[in-house]
């Protein structure tokens, strides 16, 4: 067993279908998440492994070994990488990180786009659960920090932002767009009498292009690429990276593969310093139990009663101060050898924010945010679901007590 660290480059845009079907009314189109989901990675990376498999071993593999004898392949780090085209190699500061559920981008009163913290106080209007759940209704609730009007949030954040948002430093918003350019593809069939299109034939496909050109100040216009950043477990008798592009979401379009530098996954020392209270951002979606609470936390009773629970890779307990998540994300497969449906799974989508304070008082240290860094939280850890980044946040200081 040996880890691989490698950047998927698609070169002909991404097309990861979302599970709606293809037909409406008239005409069929298939649509297309923004960004492929990290079970779309492990699935791809399955196959690439049993082709080389196959390659090692001069023999075909049945679907049910295949299956079996992947199971090892699993994905251990999974982020989003964006470059100018030519720049070589990948390095943190290319790195994206899903936008926090915590940050609201607003137009003030002077027409100025600003971002602003939602953070959580004590007390606030009661939440619509589908049961009475009193440690739910104490969870803090957001309050914004500055008026104005919402406007729609990017779905990614480049580095050198989101690790200031970590740190709980301001931020300010980028003159260029942060997000991916979808294009619509059309496909067709000619009918070979009738030398016309057949209308049962006919349908589009959202695709994600993955090189964008984007204007310069000065000179030409820059041309960026995105790709797809992954560590994974890749076991014998298969050696290293895939061998060759890799087919990857709908059509199993190519994509190149470029060897990546361990370190590029390792967390900056800057934010590895003591704090309050900890804030944690999805990295990439979680699978919980019990929805949206996380696993392991548990109703204590008291004056209010509270969440708590423990953390992945830390000792000491911890109190749920607050939950800012999104609705839920609905992820449906497909299962290649028994040619048919999975079953659904509802994962809290990346992005979304917990807060924490620790049970009894006290900082959390320096070390524990470093044991924190993109640690697996919840269900499919051999997906890299429920990876977190820790970030500081200071509480109010009556909220304490629990």
């Amino acid at each position: 067993m040996s880890d691989a660290s490698f950047a998927l480059l698609p070169r002909d845009g991404l097309s990861a279908k979302d599970g709606r079907g293809w037909y409406t009314s008239e005409v069929g189109r298939g649509y297309s998440l923004p960004w492929p989901l990290p079970t779309t990675v492990r699935g791809a990376l399955r196959a690439a492994w049993g082709h080389d498999v196959m390659a090692a071993d001069g023999g075909p593999l049945d679907p049910e070994t295949w299956e079996h004898r992947s199971e090892p392949v699993a994905l251990l780090r999974f982020i989003a990488l964006r470059r100018t085209l030519g720049t070589s190699p990948f390095t943190r500061e290319h790195r994206m990180w899903p936008a926090p559920a915590d940050a609201v981008r607003v137009l003030d009163e002077q027409g100025v786009e600003r971002v602003v913290r939602l953070e959580p106080h004590p007390g606030g209007a009661a939440t619509l659960g589908p049961d009475e759940d009193e440690a739910r209704e104490a969870l803090w609730h957001p309050r914004r920090s500055m008026s104005g009007k919402p406007l729609a949030s990017s779905l990614f954040w480049p580095e050198s932002r989101m690790m200031a948002w970590l740190a709980g430093a301001p931020v300010s918003l980028s003159p260029e767009e942060d997000d991916l350019a979808p294009r619509t593809d059309i496909h067709l069939a000619i009918d070979v009498e009738t030398q016309a299109s057949q209308d049962s034939m006919l349908h589009s496909r959202d695709v994600v292009e993955l090189l964008r050109a984007r204007p310069r100040r000065e000179g030409p216009f820059a041309v960026e690429e995105w790709a797809l950043g992954v560590r994974c477990a890749w076991p014998a008798p298969a050696k290293g990276a895939p061998r060759g592009p890799l087919g990857l979401g709908g059509r199993r379009r190519l994509s190149d593969v470029e060897p990546l530098a361990p370190g590029l996954f390792d967390m900056p020392d800057a934010l590895a310093r003591p704090t309050r209270g900890l804030r944690l951002v999805l990295a990439t979606p979680a699978e919980f139990r019990r929805g949206w609470l996380p696993d392991g936390f548990e109703r204590v009773a008291g004056t209010p009663p509270c969440y708590v629970g423990r953390l992945p890779g830390l000792d000491a307990h911890v109190v749920l101060r607050a939950a800012l998540v999104p609705r839920p994300q609905e992820v449906s497969g497909w299962d290649m050898v028994r040619r048919r449906p999975r079953p659904t799974r509802r994962w809290v989508p990346a992005g979304a924010v917990y807060f924490f304070e620790k049970h009894g008082g006290g900082d959390f240290t320096a070390g524990e945010l470093r044991a924190l860094w993109l640690a697996s939280w919840g269900g499919g850890h051999a997906e890299a679901l429920g990876q977190v980044l820790p970030g500081a946040w200071q509480p109010p200081r009556h909220g304490q007590g629990a």
